[in-house]
């Protein structure tokens, strides 16, 4: 199975320099654990999670006076969303990553396969009888 039909396509995004503190409100208003950072031609820069929040203020720094860009994952993976369930957790796993970004052809943003993406796709291999 394609992570394509799995993915969230309606991707929360933030700039380099917004705080971290609004991009944290947002993710909590939004219900999701992370926000693409996009870069310059709109193409994803980085990745900004809720572990990236919790580290900043584990280390009693001020969230709303740091920039996005102080704190972000630059190292992504990015996927196709042709990429299989089954490849997906491999490189989540290998990578140690709860968050594979989806992009087209182009470098494109498309969408985001999450954790809780993958425990569903996982779900549906197993439960789909074989032909």
């Amino acid at each position: 199975m394609e992570i394509g039909p799995l993915i969230t396509r309606s991707v929360l995004t933030v700039g380099e320099n917004d705080s971290l503190s609004d991009a944290a409100r947002e993710m909590v208003e939004r219900g999701v654990g992370s926000a693409v950072v996009l870069g310059q031609g709109g193409k994803p820069a980085g990745i900004v999670t809720d572990r990236d929040t919790l580290k900043v203020v584990a280390q009693g720094r001020d969230p709303t006076s740091i920039a996005v860009r102080d704190c972000l994952t630059r190292r992504i993976s990015t996927a196709p969303d042709t990429m299989t369930v089954l490849e997906a957790a491999n490189t989540m796993r290998e990578k140690n990553f709860r968050h594979l970004v989806v992009v087209d052809d182009t470098g494109a943003l498309v969408g985001v396969f999450s954790m809780r993406d993958l425990v569903v796709g996982l779900l549906q291999e197993i439960s789909t009888p074989a032909s």
